[in-house]
């Protein structure tokens, strides 16, 4: 049975984020950064993740279900999942700034932040690696 796409991508993207991030957690530990917030960054950005895929699928299913109107709600899915990622990263990101950085006068605390922001890209970037992995791979 042939998997979908997205099941595929979602399959490499999480190990090897897993394996990036345990990498980069021990070079953080290892330098005396605050390795903490690097995870934070990495299960959320793994977070966004699941529920794009989650999303992607569920816009999938109601396109085979009402092919007629599939136009109207896959758009409307589509902003709705967008505007739950952009909350969720928002919600994680004003915590990490309001313990960290808000109404503390060291000046480093802004780096838990930046690193936090980090853990977030890895995701990102695994991400598009692997589907310009996967665009090659379709294409021949």
């Amino acid at each position: 049975m042939k998997k979908p796409i997205d099941l595929k991508i979602s399959l490499f993207v999480v190990p090897i984020t897993w394996v990036v991030a345990a990498i980069i957690t021990i070079v953080l530990w290892a330098t005396h950064y605050d390795w903490m917030y690097y995870l934070i960054g990495v299960c959320t950005g793994l977070l966004n993740f699941g529920l794009m895929m989650k999303m992607n699928r569920k816009i999938i299913r109601l396109s085979e279900l009402y092919p007629d109107t599939a136009q109207v709600m896959a758009k409307r899915q589509a902003w709705i999942g967008v505007l739950l990622r952009i909350l969720v990263f928002a919600g994680v990101f004003l915590a990490i700034f309001f313990k960290e950085v808000f109404q503390n006068e060291d000046e480093s605390r802004a780096w838990n932040l930046v690193i936090a922001f980090g853990g977030y890209a890895t995701v990102k970037v695994i991400l598009v690696i692997v589907y310009l992995i996967f665009r090659r791979k379709v294409s021949e």
